[in-house]
């Protein structure tokens, strides 16, 4: 296994060395962990990129270059002239985009005709976390990544990480190798364009929703689906689909492995003027020896409407948002969420999760700055279901929020931009969590709850200081401070936890792109 990562080091050193030419790959997906989505909205806040659909991720490097290019030629979504903070984010994203800036320059002055393009490199990251009451550990990753786009209409791409402590993350999955060692294919897809259409082969992660790093369906926090997914664009309107297979889950009870499969379709309205909506739905099957039904692979028909016509047991979700930027430098989110909608109203509870929140660049006009205030609250019985196979998880994961059923919580994050290079932030959360988790439900029919949340609650208290060094768009340095309290700790009466926390982490991308 060492002489194989050694010569997959030596390999990427040599493709590194050779000199690149300004193309493209226009049609990759940017990884949900990259800087650049922060970046995009905090600008989005400010005005900038009025025809992007920020609720549904990733989003492709060609669209992201495409917008800037506007405001560097001057379209720049009604401001007239930017601030200092505003440069200091487009210069960075730039340098991100700085192959696929004069792919597309060269398109729109000269006409410039399609090319074969290879994209490579490799991004280490390095972590430190020291943890009161806890083991430090250091920790080293290595992504490594290819993408190849034919022409216009096609790319195909693979990352790999290598990671000494991949337990550590909710988006990874697989089985340890030797050392310590655990290597993931976490993106492995092929983009096809097809003009109207937007397919997607392969593997690769999804989020849709509105707000921050959490959101109630789809959260991206989890390990990427195997999947096929399309995605059309009309006008102000997106519809995106897809279709997988999960991990089998065991029932012990009666013996057997069951089959789960997931699919899902959002309908996603940006207007101009501000105004952003999207309907999800999504729907979780499975059974021993169930295969994918005909009616979960039509992108066209009610999910909810099929199962009930069908007479089937599966566990279907809605998710309504809506994101309102009609207000200078605000923006307002709301997500519902509707688990296993209940049309009598009466023979259960609608068991519901909802999330609202502000964005505020500049808040109270204080200049660099950047907040964010949200509230969340899960109702217990989310996420479950009857059957086990049908329970909202993958690999484990909840696939919706992290923070699971029955549990509230605040969050609060205030983010200054002191230099060009240097940021400096402050976030707080106060979390309350039930007795409640995502499971198989005892019972045939949720009860009415007696209160919210149910039984010994978990009361946790968490407060951090932040400190970003990025002098550009290939280095970066995180490091934070934080404590965390916590009473009751895993819903005990009178246990407490009381933490100390320190982070660090260091990320490089080395990365080029050539003619081919």
């Amino acid at each position: 296994m060492r002489g194989v990562i050694i010569a997959a080091w030596g390999c990427l050193l040599v493709l590194l060395a050779l000199s690149p030419l300004a193309q493209a790959t226009l049609l990759e997906n940017i990884p949900l962990d990259s800087w650049v989505y922060q970046a995009m909205d905090e600008l989005h806040c400010q005005g900038f990129f009025p025809s992007l659909h920020t609720e549904v991720k990733p989003y492709t490097r060609g669209e992201i270059a495409a917008l800037i290019l506007d405001i560097n030629q001057g379209k720049n979504g009604g401001n007239a002239r930017l601030t200092i903070s505003q440069l200091w984010l487009l210069n960075k994203l730039n340098q991100e985009f700085r192959y696929e800036l004069e792919r597309l320059l060269g398109r729109r002055e000269e006409g410039a005709a399609s090319v074969n393009v290879l994209r490579y490199g490799i991004s280490p990251v390095g972590h430190l976390v020291a943890a009161e009451g806890d083991s430090s550990y250091g920790r080293l990753q290595a992504r490594f990544e290819a993408g190849i786009q034919f022409g216009d209409k096609l790319v195909v791409k693979d990352r790999v990480v290598v990671d000494t402590k991949a337990e550590k993350e909710r988006s990874y999955w697989g089985r340890e190798w030797k050392g310590d060692l655990t290597g993931v294919l976490d993106q492995a897809y092929a983009n096809i364009d097809l003009k109207y259409l937007r397919l997607l082969l392969g593997r690769d992660h999804l989020r849709w929703g509105p707000g921050g790093e959490d959101v109630l369906l789809l959260s991206g926090q989890i390990p990427p689906f195997d999947m096929v997914k399309a995605e059309a664009r009309f006008g102000s309107f997106k519809f995106v689909y897809f279709t997988t297979v999960l991990d089998q889950i065991r029932d012990e009870e009666r013996s057997f492995d069951a089959k789960r499969y997931l699919a899902g379709h959002r309908l996603n309205m940006k207007l101009k003027f501000g105004v952003q909506m999207g309907i999800s739905e999504v729907v979780l099957y499975g059974g021993e020896n169930r295969n994918p039904e005909p009616y979960y692979l039509n992108p066209l028909l009610p999910f909810y409407g099929e199962q009930y016509g069908n007479d089937k047991d599966d566990n279907v979700l809605w998710s309504f948002d809506i994101a309102l930027s009609t207000f200078r430098n605000k923006e307002i989110y709301f997500e519902l969420l509707v688990d296993d909608f209940q049309y009598d109203f009466k023979s259960e509870p609608q068991q519901t999760g909802f999330r609202l929140g502000l964005n505020w660049a500049q808040p109270l006009g204080w200049e660099r700055s950047y907040a964010r205030l949200e509230y969340a609250k899960i109702n217990n019985f989310v996420y479950g279901q009857v059957q086990p196979w049908n329970v909202y998880t993958y690999h484990g994961w909840g696939m919706g929020s992290m923070l699971g059923p029955d549990a509230d919580r605040w969050f609060f994050r205030l983010l200054y931009h002191f230099t060009k290079d240097m940021d400096l932030s402050v976030s707080g959360q106060v979390t309350r969590k039930g007795e409640g988790r995502i499971e198989a439900f005892a019972v045939p029919a949720v009860p009415y709850p007696d209160k919210f949340p149910s039984g010994v609650v978990e009361h946790s208290n968490q407060y951090r200081f932040g400190f970003v060094y990025q002098p550009g768009a290939r280095l970066r340095l995180d490091l934070s401070a934080g404590y965390i309290r916590i009473r009751n700790f895993e819903n005990q009466k009178g246990r407490k936890d009381d933490t100390l926390l320190f982070r660090a982490q260091l990320s490089l991308n080395l990365w080029k792109e050539r003619k081919l």
